[in-house]
């Protein structure tokens, strides 16, 4: 797994350093740089990853319903309250630390995660084979790190550190993630294994389920799939939790014939998501208004 790597965890903290040492428009500038090759225009953003650049910066931080979906915990109550209750995966404990875990309470199979970032997950598929001292010492590791810190996503930053366990949905589990201009589903990602870290495949499609022919090159291709019956309660759920921001991806999970809400993204890849080909980069950000936000923070 790339973040138990030495590289992985020199990396993340040269990331916090650099945090602290410079100003984040210009360390989103050289990530920018490094990771799409490209310079990164804040003055006058068109691309769709430039757009999402800006509003890390200025926007998102800075409106507290952002920050509260963005919280794998505090979302739940923001679903709950828009009627989806019966979406969300069944919550086994929230902890504000691991030690506070009462592991005879829990099933044999559960998920782990902490609430404050992107890939803070445990799954346990057999609570008798795991090392609970070493889950345990890596879940309260997470909960230290500030994860808007590595890479300028500064709404996570605000969020309260917590862990929650939720049910275990099963090993084959699907990702619908349907990408959501000014309040309108427009395109739909669908993905395999990434919450188990295993080689994820993943497609762009259209919402009638036609591929597009856009592809993410660190990812293996997903030429075709099957719309689920239940596609268009997904949409309309998108739709109206997608109303109240100029931009968010709205999750699901898919797992026992049945879907479930995952969760509300508002930086994909952090505002460098590598478009193949590199023009669907311009076009989403036509589809992205703005206009009114930057009035508004940069007066």
């Amino acid at each position: 797994m790339e973040r138990d790597s030495f590289i992985y965890k020199t990396r993340r903290k040269g990331q916090v350093i650099a945090h602290k040492l410079f100003s984040d428009e210009f360390m989103s500038k050289l990530y920018y740089k490094i990771v799409l090759k490209q310079d990164l225009n804040l003055d006058n953003p068109l691309t769709f990853n430039e757009k999402i650049q800006w509003c890390k910066l200025n926007y998102y931080p800075n409106n507290n319903l952002v920050v509260t979906c963005a919280d794998k915990y505090a979302v739940r109550d923001h679903i709950e309250s828009k009627g989806y209750g019966e979406t969300l995966t069944p919550l086994l404990g929230v902890w504000d630390n691991a030690k506070q875990i009462d592991w005879d309470k829990l099933p044999n199979q559960f998920v782990l995660k902490c609430n404050h970032g992107c890939a803070y997950n445990i799954v346990v598929s057999d609570k008798n084979r795991i090392n609970k001292e070493e889950t345990i010492k890596q879940l309260n590791k997470w909960l230290k790190e500030d994860f808007g810190a590595f890479n300028i996503e500064l709404h996570y930053s605000k969020i309260k550190p917590r862990i929650i366990c939720e049910e275990f949905l099963g090993e084959n589990i699907t990702d619908y993630k349907f990408f959501c201009f000014n309040g309108k589903p427009q395109f739909i990602y669908v993905s395999n294994d990434l919450i188990h870290d295993r080689q994820a495949q993943i497609g762009f499609f259209y919402l009638d389920g036609t591929k597009m022919p856009l592809k993410r090159d660190d990812y293996t291709d997903i030429p075709e799939v099957k719309l689920p019956d239940f596609f268009d309660e997904m949409l309309n759920m998108a739709k109206d939790l997608s109303k109240d921001f100029p931009f968010v991806r709205v999750d699901f999970f898919l797992a026992n014939d049945r879907y479930y809400f995952a969760e509300l993204t508002f930086t994909p890849g952090a505002g460098m998501m590598p478009f193949n080909p590199k023009k669907y980069d311009l076009e989403w950000g036509n589809m992205l208004d703005i206009s009114s936000l930057v009035d508004k923070y940069e007066k």
